[in-house]
This record gives C-alpha cells, structure tokens and sequence, in this order.
C-alpha cells in the first residue's frame, strides 16, 4: 500500500507543511498530470520509497488541478520533485530520475524526527492514518466533541476543544485504516485544572466500557500513566512502552481524573507518534477484534 498522499486542497497542502515544519520534516512534492507518461513511470518508485522512508512524507500534487500552486513554486516541467523542509525548498529534481530523488531523499531526511520530544528519529505523527468516521468518544459533552479536534490530518491548533459530560471521564476510541506500531503519545489543555492526570491505555479493544477499564491494572490495559501538569499544558510527547504497541489497529484511552479534580476534564489536542505497519494483518485483526 502506497503511503503517498494526495493533495485535495490548496489549505492541505499549505497546513501540511506548518505541521511539518515544527519538527524539520522532510516533505517530497510530486508535481504531476494525468497526461505526462514520465509522472505514471516513475509512480511505483515513488510508492517504494513511501514504504522504505516512513519518517518522509510524501505527498502528490496534481499541476493541471492546482495551477496556480505550481506557478507559485515555480514547476516548468513534470515530473518535479521539491524537497521542502521548514516550509523551504531545499532541493529540486526535475524529471524521472528514481537514484537523483533516492539520493535527495537521503540527504535531506537525516535529522528529521516527529513533533513532539520523546519521539526517535524514524517515528512519524499517524494522524493521517486514522480512520475518521469511525473515531468516537464515551461521555463527551455535544458541544466539544472529540471528533471536532481530530478532523486533520495534523495536531489540532483550532479553538475546538474536548470535554467530558456528566463527570471528568472519557474513553477515547481511535480506530486507524491500517496497523500502526506506537511509542508515543501528546495530550494537550491549556486550562491546567481540566488537563488530563490518570490515563489507561489498551490496543484493538474496540468495545471498551467504563466498567472494563475503571479498575483494570497491566496487563489488563497496555499501560497506565499519571501525567504531570507540566506535560499535559505543554503538550510534551509520552513514551509508551513500545513493545506493547505493535500491530495497532485501535488504540484506546481512559481518562481516569484530571490535575485539579475537576468535574470535567478537557483536551485541546492529540498526536500520536510511531510508525505504520504491515497492511495485509488488517483484515486478521479486523476479524479477531469483531470476535
């Protein structure tokens, strides 16, 4: 499976590289149009390289569909290749060249690391690789819903908020299009006393409740954390134990209280960090999951 994404908006295109530029991301741009042969030859290359580089974003921009896009960077000929990081064109390959866009890629992706301290160099944020009509939320208040901050593909930076209901529990479900492997997570509030403090996490339990999750200890759950104030407000990244966070196809996280013993707990934003995973294993855990 191809983890080349395709651009459908101007406004995408441009919040990509803010998220990415936060970190030194390396992003590829693939300038391109249904006409040029050279664009299609080059396409299963680009698609290996997608696999092989998971810490590089790669994204395809169609010329003929956003015209004024490509006059903007300058595209005279296709296929073009930019190398942006920091919102920056470091680099610029025009043509199929697969080793000139190899070696570009090698240059330019060392230091590159996910958003976020804590996270390895070769982990990337997996927002984009979240099932989004499936992500739900148990006790959220129908004001502030957790699927109003997790609508892109980057960590929420909008005035939308969370918020829990009836009392300062959550459990948030976060199911993903293919396996992911995870090592860390950032939860973010602004308002300290709301801010999220214990937290139990468990992988491809799809059908959690409260009355599961409430008094389970590890192993029941992946892991269970007590965040300190100063993460929660800074939105610093959490390593979880990463062996137990492999072959996610759900990921799933109790809030147990928050800092200040709040009647309801708050969260701004999300990321999660890691790596994608095998896509043929999505089926089996699919199946085993609805068992």
């Amino acid at each position: 499976m191809s983890l080349v994404r395709h651009i459908e908006t101007e406004s995408a295109f441009n919040e990509l590289l803010d998220a990415k530029s936060s970190s030194g991301a390396l992003v590829v741009v693939k300038w391109s149009a249904q006409w040029c042969q050279p664009c299609h030859a080059i396409s299963p290359h680009i698609d290996e390289f997608s696999k092989s580089y998971p810490q590089v974003t790669f994204v395809k921009v169609d010329t003929d569909k956003f015209a004024t896009l490509a006059q903007k960077y300058n595209v005279t000929a296709m296929p073009t290749f930019h190398f942006i990081k920091n919102k920056s064109v470091v680099e610029t390959v025009k043509g199929a060249n697969k080793e000139a866009i190899r070696a570009a890629i090698v240059k330019h992706m060392v230091g590159a690391v996910a958003s976020g301290s804590g996270s390895e160099p070769s982990d990337i944020s997996l927002l984009e690789f979240l099932d989004r009509p499936q992500i739900n939320c148990l006790n959220e208040s129908t004001e502030h819903t957790f699927k109003s901050i997790m609508s892109g593909s980057s960590r929420n930076t909008s005035a939308a908020y969370l918020e829990s209901d009836v009392d300062e529990q959550l459990i948030l479900n976060i199911p993903f299009n293919q396996t992911v492997r995870i090592r860390g997570i950032s939860i973010k509030c602004s308002e300290e006393s709301q801010a999220p403090k214990l937290i139990k996490l468990t992988v491809n339990t799809p059908n959690v409740g409260f009355d599961e999750v409430e008094d389970a200890v590890e192993p029941q759950v992946a892991q269970i954390i007590e965040l300190d104030a100063d993460t929660v407000t800074s939105g610093k990244t959490i390593p979880l134990r990463f062996v137990r966070f492999q072959n996610v196809l759900s990921l799933h996280i109790f809030v147990g209280s928050n800092q200040g013993s709040e009647d309801n707990t708050r969260i701004d934003s999300i990321d999660i960090f890691g790596l994608p995973g095998q896509t043929s294993r999505v089926s089996e855990l699919r199946a085993r999951e609805e068992h």
